[in-house]
């Protein structure tokens, strides 16, 4: 028969959402390493004294103390430090805007209470990016959806010679097995991109975060790569997949 006690566990997570509750309390959602999606109820969060302090805002990564109990859907946080503190993140609008998309995605394919520490680890290291680099930032979400991809099983599947070989006029990514082709497959869903995108996404792909951060798109090209990457990574996880902050940083931009 299972046991109905409270379990008391320190685990570190990134913090997905924060949402006020009552006058004085916080509905958090959690990315934990050992528990996977998880929410808590930060009670006292909110008052002017509250033990948390900062450590419960999006992308935060911090030590948590959870006091678990079978069968409730919320678990109760008592201590929460910093890990690590991203600073630079919240100063600017792009490393903020990207973050947030990073960390959506993150709390929609990942299931409560499932663990996956490579994936939070995959987090934090995007994170550390976004909050240290100042290569080309916007490079980030491509990068870190597609690794989030290949972790869950459905990396885009093509070769060197796949991509080399495109004609100038560009080619399809078929959104199945994310093949790179210069014509449209057949019987294949897929979408029609240049020869410029198709290799960004190509490189967003396999090549290193550094190699990534200095890779060159104009504004075009990068609305493209964007574009291949939603479309595929939304084929496979169909209705899963998060549309709030890309609508909202669009109406920005108009």
């Amino acid at each position: 028969m299972p046991s109905n006690r409270t379990e008391i566990i320190r685990t570190d997570a990134v913090v997905l959402r924060s949402t006020d509750y009552g006058e004085t309390s916080r509905i958090v959602n959690l990315f934990t390493r050992d528990h996977g999606r998880l929410g808590v109820m930060a009670r006292g969060a909110r008052s002017p004294k509250s033990r948390f302090g900062a450590t419960l805002e999006p992308m935060s990564w911090i030590q948590a103390v959870i006091h678990m109990r079978p069968g409730r859907d919320l678990q109760t946080l008592s201590e929460a430090s910093h890990v690590e503190v991203f600073s630079n993140i919240g100063r600017s609008l792009e490393r903020l805007s990207i973050g947030v998309r990073m960390i959506e995605l993150t709390g929609a394919l990942m299931h409560s209470g499932q663990a996956n520490p490579v994936v939070l680890q995959l987090q934090v290291e995007a994170l550390r990016l976004l909050d240290e680099s100042g290569g080309h930032l916007a490079n980030l979400w491509p990068f870190y959806a597609l690794r989030l991809a290949g972790l869950l099983g459905f990396s885009p599947s093509f070769t060197r010679e796949d991509v080399q070989g495109l004609p100038q006029q560009g080619g399809w990514l078929g959104l199945d097995a994310g093949q790179v082709q210069d014509h449209r497959p057949a019987g294949v869903q897929s979408i029609q991109a240049s020869r410029l995108a198709l290799r960004a996404f190509a490189i967003c792909t396999r090549a290193t975060p550094e190699v990534v951060l200095h890779l060159e798109m104009d504004p075009g090209v990068r609305a493209e790569v964007n574009r291949l990457v939603d479309a595929f990574i939304e084929f496979h996880v169909e209705d899963a997949f998060p549309h709030r902050t890309s609508r909202v940083l669009g109406q920005l931009s108009q």
